[in-house]
């Protein structure tokens, strides 16, 4: 009797270490599509873009984001705004309202990056070692155009761009209607509300 109970123990301690492994197995692949679902959440759903929160808005087309555990400081693609805080140069005609803006619409929210070149870590980076990327709101909204296309900066075209016609357009319809930085008497206010 002692015979059969031992083998009795024995066999099933096969059966439950055979279980065990399985429950481990499928707990790891569960595991492993929410993580892969997460991220992709997370980023949106698109896969040439990531989502950050602006922690800090340096200037009108300089932001610093949080990355995880990181912060990153992200230059805005195709756009230019009046200077505010370079060290070598003085305070530019409508760069605090730029600033301003930027600070208003961005700082404290969720945002998406998308970059110019999807095949660089981080898309690239600019001498003085900033992220470029575009910045979308979360409604979809190119915030680098909209820079642009509410008069508060230039397009930045000195270097290829994915959108760049958009930002020439958009520039020079700013220019046209007198928007920003563009006002004929320098000092008006953009109409923000203009489409």
């Amino acid at each position: 009797m002692d015979d059969r109970i031992a083998l009795w123990c024995r066999s099933g301690t096969k059966a439950m270490k055979k279980n065990l492994r399985k429950r481990i197995a499928i707990s790891i692949i569960l595991v492993l599509i929410t993580a892969l679902y997460g991220a992709w959440i997370f980023t949106g759903g698109d896969a040439g873009g990531e989502r950050v929160i602006v922690t800090q808005v340096y200037d009108g087309d300089t932001i610093v984001v949080g990355r995880g555990w990181r912060r990153t400081t992200v230059r805005l693609i195709g756009v230019d705004t009046p200077e505010t805080v370079h060290p070598e140069k003085p305070v530019q005609f409508y760069g605090p309202e730029a600033s301003a803006f930027t600070r208003r619409s961005l700082n404290g929210s969720w945002v998406r990056l998308e970059f110019n070149d999807p095949t660089r870590p981080g898309g690239g980076v600019d001498r003085y070692g900033r992220t470029l990327a575009y910045v979308f709101t979360l409604e979809g909204i190119n915030f680098n155009l909209e820079l642009v296309r509410r008069g508060y900066g230039r397009a930045y075209t000195r270097f290829p761009f994915r959108y760049m016609a958009a930002f020439k357009e958009a520039e020079r319809a700013a220019r046209a209607r007198g928007l920003g930085m563009w006002s004929r008497d320098r000092g008006a206010e953009p109409d923000n509300n203009a489409t």
